[in-house]
C-alpha cells in the first residue's frame, strides 16, 4: 500500500485488511513524504512493515520499493482510499488458482454509499478503446445485474488488484514492474497490456466487494494529464495490423485533448514535455517488450471496442468485450 497524506483513510484501511479471513498477510506500506501526520500513525504500527520515502515519488515507483521486498505467491496492490470486504482476498487467490494463465483479479469495487442511491461501480476491471485510451469498465454506471457475472478482462485496477507474483516477475521491464515513467496514471494498464502481450489473462470476481473513495489529488486535470501519458503506453505496447486503421482516431483524440489541456492549464504543457522526454525510453522498452510477446496481435485486438461517444450513438454499451465465466 502507498500512503500519501491518506490520514483520513488510513485506519480504516487496516482494519480492513486485518478483517481479512486469509491469513498470513504481509502489509507493507510505502510512505511518500506523507505531512498530514499519516506517517507518525503508520510508525507506531508494529503490524507492518513501512519504507520511507522523503518526497512523493508517485504511485508506480513507491510499489516497486515495496515489490522488491514482498515475499508472497500473490502481492495485493491496494490505495490508501479503498476498504476491503471480509472476503475480498480469499475470493481473488482462490480465482487464480483455479488458472495457472490467470495473472491478476479484481473484485467490484464500488464507490461509497450514498443517502438513498443506488452503489455506483468503481471498477470492475479495464476497459480498452480503439483510440487507445483505457477505463475502468462500469465506472460511476449503478451496480446491477449486469455486473453480477464473472469473466475475464482487459486488466484490473491497482486500487485494489491481486496479482500472481510469477507474472509480474515475468512482465518486468528494466528491473521494474510498474513504469516509474508513468508516476501515477495509467500505470496498472500498462502491466496489464504487457501481461496480455505475454500470454498472461485477468478476471473479476463480482462476489469479492470493496468500496473505493478515489480521492485523487489531481482532481479533474489528472485525466488530462493521462490523455497524453498515455503515449507512453502506446508506443511501448501497440503495434500489429490492427494498428493501422485505428491510428487516425489515436491521433485526433490526442491532438484534440492536447489543445484543451493546454487551454486549460499553462502547467499542462510542462507534463506533455517531461512525457516526450520519456519517448525514447518507451521506444527501447517497445524493443524488449514486442520481442517477447508470445501471442497474436489478433489476440489482444478482440479487446479494443469503440469509444464511449460512438458506442452510444449506435445505442450499445461498453465493457462489453470479455469472457463469461457463467
Amino acid at each position: 500500500m502507498v500512503n500519501w497524506n491518506g490520514l483520513r483513510f488510513i485506519e480504516a484501511c487496516l482494519a480492513a485488511l486485518q478483517a481479512q479471513d486469509y491469513r498470513p498477510i504481509e502489509t507493507i506500506v510505502v510512505d511518500n513524504g506523507s505531512t498530514d501526520g499519516s506517517l507518525e500513525l503508520l510508525e507506531r504500527r508494529r503490524d507492518i512493515r513501512l519504507i520511507r520515502n522523503g518526497r512523493n515519488l508517485g504511485f508506480a515507483a513507491a510499489n516497486n520499493a515495496a515489490l522488491e521486498q514482498a515475499t508472497g505467491e500473490f502481492v495485493l496492490l491496494l490505495n490508501a482510499d479503498a476498504t476491503l470486504e471480509p472476503g475480498y482476498v480469499s475470493t481473488l487467490t482462490a480465482a487464480l488458482r483455479r488458472d495457472p494463465r490467470l495473472g491478476s483479479a479484481t473484485g467490484k469495487l464500488l464507490r461509497p454509499a450514498a443517502p438513498g442511491a443506488a452503489r455506483l461501480i468503481d471498477s470492475t476491471g479495464h476497459v480498452m478503446f480503439r483510440n487507445d485510451w483505457a477505463a475502468d469498465r462500469g465506472q460511476d454506471q449503478p451496480d446491477g445485474p449486469g455486473y453480477e457475472k464473472g469473466g475475464e478482462v482487459f486488466g484490473v485496477c491497482a486500487a485494489a488488484g491481486l496479482y500472481r507474483r510469477a507474472m509480474l516477475d515475468d512482465v518486468m521491464v528494466d528491473g521494474q514492474i510498474l513504469d516509474a515513467s508513468f508516476f501515477a496514471y495509467l500505470e496498472d494498464v500498462d502491466l496489464g497490456w504487457r501481461a496480455q502481450l505475454r500470454g498472461w489473462r485477468s478476471v473479476y470476481e463480482p462476489s469479492a466487494l470493496a468500496t473505493h473513495y478515489r480521492s485523487g489529488t489531481g482532481g479533474r486535470f489528472s485525466v488530462e494529464i493521462q490523455r497524453h501519458i498515455r503515449l507512453l503506453m502506446i508506443v511501448k505496447n501497440d503495434g500489429g495490423p490492427g494498428l493501422v486503421w485505428r491510428y487516425p482516431g489515436i491521433v485526433a483524440f490526442t491532438a484534440a485533448k492536447l489543445l484543451l489541456g493546454t487551454l486549460r492549464s499553462p502547467a499542462f504543457a510542462g507534463t506533455v514535455w517531461q512525457t516526450v522526454r520519456a519517448l525514447p525510453q518507451a521506444r527501447r522498452q517497445r524493443r524488449q517488450i514486442q520481442a517477447r510477446r508470445t501471442v497474436s496481435p489478433a489476440a489482444v485486438e478482440r479487446w479494443f471496442e469503440p469509444y464511449p461517444y460512438l458506442s452510444k450513438l449506435r445505442g450499445g454499451e461498453t465493457g462489453r468485450r470479455w469472457i463469461s465465466q457463467s
